[in-house]
């Protein structure tokens, strides 16, 4: 869809209106070590043990020729799944490699491990197979989990089994394989939109390298981002080679997008007044949903379409709000911090996640949507932006001034470094 023309030129450095935000940077905090809680009523941060939350699991030795690939993947999904805690192979029985698929259960009690994964691969490259055996040492009659994968890469095999441990424990499907997608700085002037695998591995530049390119969203058949033109105009593009394909195009700049259920909804600064529209995903019918003087950025649809997380400082300070995906029923959630930004809903759509700036610098923030009390999750660990829920709801994603994106479980806890160089609106691919 095209706007056609607009009377005033909206320049380039309205972009700072987008929620685009560089993050200042502070020391370093140790990863996983939450800092010393803030004080008042509104606000709430729990700290709590977390080895004592993770199940002990042993990982002996992969046979067959990928072996050591699957295992070296599979034990960093295990750690990066907050769930897991892999025994150290130092404390493993003498008798672990030659009990092939089976178990010594009265060798392994004493181990502490409550789960014994033992796998057998076959093959190599893209052709390999792993067969699966999971082993409870209290109760060793029969295995309590046992699968056959393949045909498939040594990493793919590695993450359908983190995956399958993660559906046997919790009765969720893990989410290791998904992406991650991002923009950032790429040189003077110029911003680009990536994709990297959730545990880090396999980042892939989406944009053609020229001028800005940002706040980038999942969409139908891809991945959309805004992109600057040579008249230094913010249009909203789908990626495609060899040329991306414009889907709004607008003499102005879009601030942000999301989609579902074959809706778009769409920021659009038109004389520097940032209004959320809604319509078709192609770009059509499109709706104003908010009208005021305000800036009102970063839309985001909740999992079943229905209602809009999204910022404005319609009260005099960037804040969330949510509405339904009509327009209706705008209300606001966040009552804390001086600059709110970019929300991420949980998947099961009961809690959004945020960046609020307090005491100069930002940190990430959940608040139940229907509103409350605001729960902190990052404090004295840099500024933390950029949050987005991982598909299943048990993780989130940010960009850190510590560097790079990392990762944390819902609780805040632990945090780990999964990319170096940092990056910005964050956006979790969905199922």
């Amino acid at each position: 869809m095209k706007f056609r023309p607009l009377s005033v030129f909206v320049p380039l450095a309205l972009v700072a209106l987008a929620p685009v935000l560089s993050a200042q940077t502070r020391p370093a905090a140790d990863a996983g070590v939450r800092g010393t809680p803030g004080e008042g009523p509104e606000q709430e941060i729990t700290i709590q043990n977390l080895d004592q939350r993770l199940l002990p699991i042993a990982i002996p030795a992969i046979a067959g020729s990928v072996g050591g690939d699957v295992s070296n993947v599979l034990v960093n999904d295990l750690r990066l799944s907050a769930l897991f805690r892999v025994v150290d192979a130092a404390r493993y029985p003498s008798s672990a490699a030659s009990e092939g698929m089976t178990i010594n259960a009265q060798a392994w009690v004493p181990v502490g491990a409550t789960s014994v994964v033992k796998a057998a691969t076959t093959g190599s490259g893209d052709a390999s197979r792993l067969e699966l055996k999971v082993w409870e040492p209290s109760r060793p009659a029969a295995p309590v989990l046992e699968r056959t994968f393949g045909p498939a890469s040594p990493r793919s095999l590695a993450h359908q089994v983190a995956n399958a441990l993660i559906r046997h424990y919790t009765g969720r499907d893990g989410v290791f394989g998904s992406r991650i997608l991002f923009a950032r700085r790429t040189g003077r002037a110029r911003k680009d939109v990536f994709t990297v695998e959730m545990d880090g591995a396999n980042l892939a530049m989406i944009s053609p390298g020229r001028r800005l390119n940002m706040l980038p969203a999942w969409g139908p058949n891809g991945i959309y981002y805004a992109a600057q033109t040579r008249e230094g105009f913010i249009h909203l593009v789908r990626a495609s080679r060899p040329n991306a394909v414009p889907v709004v195009q607008v003499e102005g700049m879009v601030a942000g997008s999301s989609f579902c259920g074959g809706r778009m909804a769409i920021s659009i600064n038109r004389e520097g007044n940032p209004e959320i529209y809604v319509g078709s995903a192609d770009g059509s019918n499109l709706r104003r949903a908010t009208n005021n003087s305000a800036a009102d950025v970063s839309p985001v649809f909740n999992s079943g379409c229905s209602q809009i997380a999204f910022v404005s400082d319609r009260d005099g300070s960037p804040q969330v709000y949510v509405m339904s995906a009509d327009g209706g029923g705008q209300r606001r959630v966040t009552f804390t911090g001086d600059y709110n930004q970019t929300p991420s809903w949980s998947p099961d759509g009961t809690t959004i996640a945020y960046a609020s700036r307090q005491g100069g610098s930002f940190d990430i923030f959940t608040v139940a949507a229907s509103g409350g009390r605001p729960r902190r999750l990052t404090e004295g660990q840099g500024s933390n932006t950029d949050p987005t829920f991982s598909p299943d709801g048990r993780l989130i994603a940010f960009n850190s001034s510590r560097g790079g994106i990392w990762l944390m479980n819902k609780d805040g806890l632990a945090q780990t470094q999964i990319l170096a160089g940092g990056g910005e609106s964050l956006r979790w691919e969905p199922r």
